[in-house]
């Protein structure tokens, strides 16, 4: 159960995402054709776990690639303490003049130029790593050596924090955040 101050999964996505707002997103599926590997700006992150955003159009007809694909989209900048890599379920969105509408307050020449050059896409979040690079507290080399072979051994264990996320609308329960 929620409380005011407990920061559900998709806030906590919003807001590291938010922070950083651009990505790389590349294509995933074994085709060979596939969307080309850009750089992004975020454009929304919804309350269902979809990240929102535009690539450029690839100069291949656009219906010769699938509308579904597995994709990732890694957020690093430099001077933040974190990093997230985000793999899910990227979709071409068709009814592009609508959907621009909702995202931004546009004039039509500005429309027309971005349904032209651009393409909206949409990725399904299915799995979340978040890791946090923060500087932590000076410890003895002695205690840093243990800490490092306890890693080599239990990675996963030490360093994976799941989360639940059986009551939001995300796509899996498939989610981990990293600490470093």
């Amino acid at each position: 159960m929620n409380t005011d101050t407990e920061i559900t999964p998709v806030e906590f996505l919003r807001e590291k995402i938010c922070d950083i707002r651009s990505a790389l997103f590349f294509s995933q599926a074994a085709d060979i054709l596939k969307m080309p590997t850009s750089i992004i700006n975020v454009l929304r992150v919804d309350d269902e776990g979809q990240v929102w955003f535009f690539v450029n159009r690839p100069q291949q007809y656009l219906g010769a690639f699938k509308k579904e694909f597995p994709a990732q989209l890694n957020f690093f900048r430099k001077g933040r303490s974190f990093f997230l890599k985000i793999t899910g379920k990227a979709c071409i969105v068709n009814k592009t003049a609508t959907i621009i509408e909702e995202l931004a307050v546009t004039g039509n020449d500005i429309k027309e130029s971005v349904m032209q050059k651009l393409v909206l896409i949409k990725v399904k979040i299915f799995k979340a790593e978040y890791v946090d690079n923060s500087p932590r507290e000076k410890i003895g080399w002695w205690s840093n050596l243990v800490q490092s072979v306890q890693q080599w051994f239990n990675h996963d264990e030490m360093d994976a924090i799941p989360l639940n996320f059986n009551h939001y609308k995300l796509a899996k329960q498939n989610y981990t955040f990293n600490r470093a």
